[in-house]
This record gives structure tokens, C-alpha cells and sequence, in this order.
């Protein structure tokens, strides 16, 4: 078995997408694969244990046969951080050796790193230490936003040494895309860093479903359950008059639209472009003419006692920072890594 660690230093770099997409990209090829993130940070409920959520996910898509304590062996949460502060031995370290030894039987063990390379150092449990322990090989993943970004990756190949294979350059602009592939990578690999792939941003796999927005204002749903899981790909917010709001909402495609709920014209309008939710905000009893036209057209209506800005600032956190619990956007990034990844480098790299 070849543990292959997939690291990152900031948070929301894709890597779980990433390591996915590779996942699957390796059961295509016929290879047994296991999956692993050894510190959850998304506590997800199942019967009396917590587990990560993305990982429970993660499981069921590939069809692991695993138990869930295995692939997800330790979640942070509030109960953990008061029993570790209160000098409680909670065999943190041992219980992921042991998930990492009860997948000996295959061919490749994916493991995700945390949110950035000494998370879980005082634990033993951070990516440079396991990798170290477990004789595993690196790919450094990291998101283009500007050159800085090159720096993360070779720290981390400094610090993975010898067990360092190769990086992937994640979410790059598509106008930033030729000057990425044309300058920065031989930059990088002139100093030795072979780059095994480069993924333009995408916008599928930023978006986030209406039900996840609805979650995070703690919004109440007024009509169409059924499109709940649509994704959005754009805030907008309706403060303008109504013939600046056309204009303005016709540019931008697959949008909620966020406006007080007393905004009647905005909201109509809204409804006249490519619009997945209304979000009104500072209230909770919406027009019933503009209710009927939302039920006709398929387009949810949310209700949040929260004023504009709260909720905007609180789903502007959400967007671009994916996390899966959608189908879709997992075979999408199979698709990125069957296309944009040089699997033929990456097999002969982590054999060697």
C-alpha cells in the first residue's frame, strides 16, 4: 500500500475535490483505493459517533466498504477540545496509525491533509509528521491567487523532503491560465518541482446549493422544496431602482438574488432573469403575487429575520469554498483529473 498525502497550507484549496477526482480517476484504471482524512474538521453525526462529513460523503461515492472510523478516525469539535484540554488521553495518534495500517490491502491510500500543514502538530497528527511515520509520498495542492502561491508549494516540498512527487496549481483564473502554464510552471520546474496538473477555476465545483444558503442565514423556505439542491454561482444583492435592477441582474447568470422583503419590483424583476432564489431579508411575509410567480417558474423563495448585510457577509463565506456533498460536482473534478492531470507522471513518480 502507498499512502499518498494530498497537503495543503490555507484552507479551501480543493483538495478534497482533488483528491476525489483522483480517486476515482485510479478505480477507473483498476487499482484498489482507499481514502482517509485524519483530521475532520465538519462533525457529522452517524448513530452515537461523530464523524467528517466530507469523508462520510467521500465513502459512499466511492463505495468503500471501510467502516466510517476508519477513513474519518478523529473529528475536532467543541466536546474533543474541552476532554484534551482537561488532560484527557484520547489515543489521537494511535487511532490514526492503526485506521492508516487497517488499509494495507490497497494499492494506494488517499490521505487529505488539514486545513494547512501543522494542524494537529501538537497531536501528532499533522501532514509532514504522518508522512514521515507512514513512509507516505506528497502532492502539494495549492490555489492560484497570485505568485505568493509558489511559496506554499515549495515549503512544503522542503519539509516533505525525498517523499515529495509533485504539485497541482488549483482554481486559476482562465485569464491568468496562459501566464500560469507558460511561465510560472517552468519557473517551478527549472527548481525541481514537477507541476502534474493545473485546473482552471470552476464554476460548478465554487458553487453552493440554495439549501446550503438557506442553512447558513437560517432561513425559512416559502416554496419550492424541490429546487433546493440548484446551484448558485452569484450574490446578488437588490438595493437599485427597477430598471438599473434588469440591466444589472441579465449580466449575471445562475444568481440569488438578496432584497428586502418589502422590494416587490425588485423581486419581480429578479424573476425575469436567470435567477435560482429570491433571499428576502427584514421580514417574513412575502407578496402573494410574487409567491405565485415563483411557484410557476420553479424559483425558491427564502425568509431570513436577518437584515441584508448580515446575510449576505454570511453566504459570501460560502462561496468558493466548496465542500461535497454533491454528486455533481465529484464528477466533475473526475472529469479535471481524467483530463488536466498527468496520472501516467503521477504512477511512475509514486512507484519509484
Amino acid at each position: 500500500m502507498i499512502p499518498v498525502f494530498i497537503i495543503s497550507n490555507r484552507a479551501f484549496t480543493g483538495k478534497n475535490l482533488f483528491a476525489l477526482g483522483l480517486a476515482m480517476t485510479l478505480k477507473e484504471k483498476g487499482y484498489n483505493v482507499g481514502y482517509m482524512r485524519p483530521l475532520g474538521r465538519i462533525p457529522f453525526k452517524k448513530g452515537q459517533e461523530v464523524y467528517d462529513e466530507e469523508a462520510f460523503f467521500i465513502k459512499e461515492m466511492l463505495g468503500l466498504e471501510d467502516p466510517l472510523n476508519i477513513i474519518s478516525p478523529f473529528v475536532f469539535t467543541y466536546e474533543t477540545q474541552y476532554r484534551l484540554l482537561n488532560g484527557e488521553d484520547l489515543r489521537i495518534k494511535e487511532k490514526v496509525k492503526e485506521a492508516i495500517s487497517e488499509q494495507n490491502n490497497k494499492d494506494f491510500l488517499i490521505i487529505v491533509g488539514a486545513n494547512n500543514i501543522f494542524e494537529g502538530y501538537c497531536l501528532g497528527i499533522d501532514a509532514i509528521n504522518l508522512v514521515k511515520d507512514t513512509k507516505g509520498k506528497v502532492i502539494a495542492i495549492q490555489h492560484w491567487d497570485s505568485e505568493f502561491a509558489m511559496d506554499d508549494i515549495f515549503g512544503i516540498k522542503d519539509l516533505s523532503g525525498e517523499r515529495f512527487i509533485g504539485a497541482v496549481i488549483n482554481k486559476v483564473p482562465v485569464e491568468q491560465y496562459h501566464h500560469v502554464k507558460e511561465k510560472v510552471v517552468p519557473f517551478m520546474e527549472g527548481r525541481g518541482i514537477k507541476v502534474l496538473g493545473i485546473f482552471k477555476k470552476d464554476k460548478i465545483l465554487e458553487a453552493v446549493t440554495v439549501r446550503r444558503l438557506m442553512e447558513a442565514i437560517n432561513g425559512g423556505l416559502v416554496c419550492c422544496e424541490d429546487k433546493l439542491d440548484e446551484f448558485v454561482e452569484n450574490l446578488s444583492i437588490g438595493a437599485m431602482d427597477p430598471e438599473t435592477a434588469l440591466s444589472y441582474f441579465l449580466r449575471i447568470p445562475n444568481k440569488a438574488v438578496i432584497t428586502g422583503i418589502h422590494r416587490t419590483d425588485i423581486q419581480l424583476v429578479a424573476m425575469e432573469t436567470s435567477t435560482k432564489c429570491l433571499i428576502l431579508t427584514g421580514g417574513m411575509h412575502v407578496s402573494e403575487t410574487v409567491t405565485g410567480i415563483a411557484r410557476a417558474k420553479g424559483i425558491p423563495i427564502i425568509v431570513t429575520a436577518l437584515d441584508t448585510f448580515t446575510a449576505v457577509d454570511r453566504m459570501e463565506k460560502l462561496m468558493g469554498k466548496a465542500v461535497i456533498r454533491e454528486k455533481n460536482k465529484a464528477m466533475k473534478a473526475k472529469d479535471l483529473v481524467s483530463t488536466e492531470f498527468d496520472l501516467e507522471e503521477f504512477l511512475r513518480r509514486v512507484k519509484q
